[in-house]
This record gives structure tokens, C-alpha cells and sequence, in this order.
């Protein structure tokens, strides 16, 4: 699956980088950002890593804060890899009942730095790696 690629003015200072930890939300592991964003696979095989290089995946995204009513709003989905200042596009689709789906692949080995906006706002980020 192909995405736009952005160039520009990425937050991007590779020394920084750490991988984001996975957390627990009603009994499943999720990426993100514990109590206000999490994501998972789908779909694919069961041994394969949570973000294969250049295999299209499923995942269910989870919008975690009680407070704030997402319903109707839309979000995008964009990843920076480690050692680029490329922007990719990854999905954007509106969310329904504070959850949501996307699909997409990352293209480069390593870690990505993966940016949710809703309704073209910033709203989290989190560092995840694709092998």
C-alpha cells in the first residue's frame, strides 16, 4: 500500500528515540499512548511482528480518553521513520463510538515515530518498529 509522502520540517532528533512500551486495555496488548490512544493487528499471521516491513495490515485504533466525545471527528495517521525526514501518510478515516480502523504498511525497517491528529489537530505520538 502507497501513501502520500510529505517532505519537510519533521520534529526529528534520532538520538531521542526510544520504543514506546505496549499496554493493557480490556484484555488486549495495544500501541500507543496509555489512556488515550491505542492500536492493534488484525489481521496477518500470528507469529509476524505487530508491524511487518512492507506487508498491508489491518488494525483497530482505540480512542481512550472518557472526557472528550470523538464521535463524527476524523483522524489521520502519519509516520516519520527514524532516519528520514520523509513524512508518510498512513490512513485517515473518520471515527464511530471512540474507535476506528486502518491499514496500511510501513516500507523501511526500524523505528517510526507515528503521529495521530484529530480533526487536523495534534493529539499523540508514539514510537513503534517495524521488522
Amino acid at each position: 500500500m502507497t501513501g502520500i509522502l510529505l517532505t519537510g520540517c519533521a520534529d526529528n532528533d534520532s538520538s531521542n528515540w526510544s520504543l514506546s512500551p505496549t499496554f493493557t486495555y480490556d484484555n488486549m496488548t495495544l500501541h500507543g499512548t496509555e489512556e488515550k490512544f491505542g492500536m492493534n493487528k488484525v489481521n496477518g499471521e500470528s507469529d509476524e511482528p505487530e508491524f511487518p516491513v512492507n506487508k498491508g495490515r489491518q488494525y483497530n485504533v482505540y480512542f481512550l480518553e472518557s472526557i472528550e466525545d470523538f464521535n463524527g471527528k476524523r483522524y489521520k495517521m502519519t509516520a516519520t521513520h527514524q532516519n528520514s525526514d520523509d513524512i508518510v501518510e498512513l490512513y485517515e478515516w473518520q471515527i464511530d463510538n471512540k474507535q476506528s480502523g486502518a491499514k496500511f504498511a510501513l516500507d523501511k525497517e526500524g523505528l517510526w515515530k507515528i503521529d495521530i491528529l484529530v480533526d487536523d489537530e495534534p493529539y499523540t505520538s508514539f514510537i513503534v518498529e517495524a521488522k
